[in-house]
Protein backbone atom coordinates (compact mmCIF):
# COMPACT_ATOMS: atom_id res chain seq x y z
CA UNK A 1 0.00 0.00 0.00
CA UNK A 2 1.58 3.54 -0.91
CA UNK A 3 0.30 6.18 0.36
CA UNK A 4 0.87 9.86 -0.69
CA UNK A 5 1.44 12.74 0.72
CA UNK A 6 -1.11 15.70 1.11
CA UNK A 7 1.39 18.53 0.56
CA UNK A 8 4.17 16.73 -0.54
CA UNK A 9 5.99 20.54 -0.92
CA UNK A 10 5.32 22.40 2.20
CA UNK A 11 6.33 26.33 2.40
CA UNK A 12 9.10 26.11 5.26
CA UNK A 13 9.90 28.60 7.47
CA UNK A 14 12.69 30.14 9.41
CA UNK A 15 12.69 29.03 12.82
CA UNK A 16 12.66 31.75 15.26
CA UNK A 17 15.29 32.44 17.73
CA UNK A 18 14.63 31.45 21.13
CA UNK A 19 14.54 34.06 23.53
CA UNK A 20 15.87 33.46 26.98
CA UNK A 21 13.49 33.13 29.55
CA UNK A 22 13.69 34.85 33.06
CA UNK A 23 14.35 32.55 36.24
CA UNK A 24 11.36 32.91 38.80
CA UNK A 25 12.39 35.46 41.96
CA UNK A 26 10.24 33.59 44.08
CA UNK A 27 12.34 30.38 45.47
CA UNK A 28 8.92 29.49 47.29
CA UNK A 29 8.43 26.00 45.92
CA UNK A 30 4.18 26.64 46.45
CA UNK A 31 4.26 29.71 44.57
CA UNK A 32 2.25 29.73 40.95
CA UNK A 33 4.52 30.82 38.61
CA UNK A 34 2.79 32.76 35.98
CA UNK A 35 2.45 31.03 32.51
CA UNK A 36 2.51 33.38 29.07
CA UNK A 37 2.38 32.89 25.91
CA UNK A 38 6.11 32.76 25.00
CA UNK A 39 6.19 29.84 27.11
CA UNK A 40 3.55 27.89 25.51
CA UNK A 41 4.54 28.21 22.07
CA UNK A 42 7.93 27.06 23.37
CA UNK A 43 6.44 23.38 24.44
CA UNK A 44 4.85 23.50 21.22
CA UNK A 45 7.34 24.74 18.66
CA UNK A 46 9.14 21.60 18.13
CA UNK A 47 6.47 19.08 17.57
CA UNK A 48 7.41 17.18 14.10
CA UNK A 49 4.30 17.30 11.40
CA UNK A 50 3.28 13.92 11.21
CA UNK A 51 3.57 13.92 7.23
CA UNK A 52 6.83 15.76 6.71
CA UNK A 53 10.07 16.11 8.40
CA UNK A 54 9.73 19.39 9.80
CA UNK A 55 8.67 21.34 12.89
CA UNK A 56 4.93 22.82 13.36
CA UNK A 57 6.81 26.18 13.79
CA UNK A 58 8.89 25.76 10.27
CA UNK A 59 5.56 25.08 8.75
CA UNK A 60 3.73 27.67 10.32
CA UNK A 61 1.08 25.69 11.48
CA UNK A 62 1.49 27.14 14.91
CA UNK A 63 2.60 30.84 15.44
CA UNK A 64 3.57 32.81 18.77
CA UNK A 65 0.58 35.09 17.62
CA UNK A 66 -1.92 32.17 17.56
CA UNK A 67 -1.91 31.68 20.91
CA UNK A 68 -4.31 33.00 24.08
CA UNK A 69 -3.19 33.07 27.70
CA UNK A 70 -5.22 33.53 30.32
CA UNK A 71 -3.34 33.23 33.33
CA UNK A 72 -5.86 34.22 36.11
CA UNK A 73 -8.48 32.09 34.93
CA UNK A 74 -5.73 29.14 33.68
CA UNK A 75 -7.07 28.95 30.41
CA UNK A 76 -4.71 28.66 27.12
CA UNK A 77 -6.30 28.48 23.55
CA UNK A 78 -4.00 27.40 20.85
CA UNK A 79 -5.55 28.11 17.30
CA UNK A 80 -2.92 25.83 14.23
CA UNK A 81 -3.50 26.17 10.76
CA UNK A 82 -2.73 22.77 8.78
CA UNK A 83 -0.71 23.87 5.59
CA UNK A 84 -3.62 22.60 3.59
CA UNK A 85 -7.06 23.18 3.51
CA UNK A 86 -8.74 19.56 3.77
CA UNK A 87 -5.86 17.93 5.70
CA UNK A 88 -6.47 14.52 7.16
CA UNK A 89 -3.32 15.01 9.75
CA UNK A 90 -5.24 17.99 11.36
CA UNK A 91 -6.67 15.43 13.96
CA UNK A 92 -3.46 14.02 14.72
CA UNK A 93 -1.54 17.32 15.16
CA UNK A 94 -4.36 18.77 17.54
CA UNK A 95 -4.04 15.34 19.79
CA UNK A 96 -0.24 15.97 19.81
CA UNK A 97 -0.49 19.53 20.81
CA UNK A 98 -3.29 18.95 23.48
CA UNK A 99 -1.09 15.89 24.79
CA UNK A 100 1.98 18.21 24.79
CA UNK A 101 -0.19 20.98 26.33
CA UNK A 102 -1.78 18.00 29.45
CA UNK A 103 2.09 16.87 29.72
CA UNK A 104 3.92 20.76 30.08
CA UNK A 105 1.09 22.61 31.93
CA UNK A 106 0.83 22.65 35.86
CA UNK A 107 -2.71 21.07 36.54
CA UNK A 108 -4.77 24.51 37.66
CA UNK A 109 -4.87 24.26 33.26
CA UNK A 110 -8.17 22.01 32.50
CA UNK A 111 -9.50 24.89 30.09
CA UNK A 112 -7.07 24.21 27.14
CA UNK A 113 -8.87 24.82 23.95
CA UNK A 114 -7.65 23.46 20.38
CA UNK A 115 -9.11 25.30 17.42
CA UNK A 116 -7.96 24.04 13.76
CA UNK A 117 -7.92 27.28 11.58
CA UNK A 118 -9.18 26.67 8.37
CA UNK A 119 -12.83 25.23 10.24
CA UNK A 120 -13.94 26.17 13.27
CA UNK A 121 -15.02 22.67 14.08
CA UNK A 122 -12.07 21.32 15.52
CA UNK A 123 -12.55 22.33 19.43
CA UNK A 124 -11.20 20.65 21.93
CA UNK A 125 -11.65 21.48 25.79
Amino acid sequence: MVSELINANPVVYEKKERRARSAPSCADEYTVEPIDQLEIFDHLRDIKDPEHPYSLEELKVITEDAIEVDDSNSYVRVTFTPTVEHCSMATIIGLCLRVKLMRSLPSRYKNADLVGGFSNNFLMA
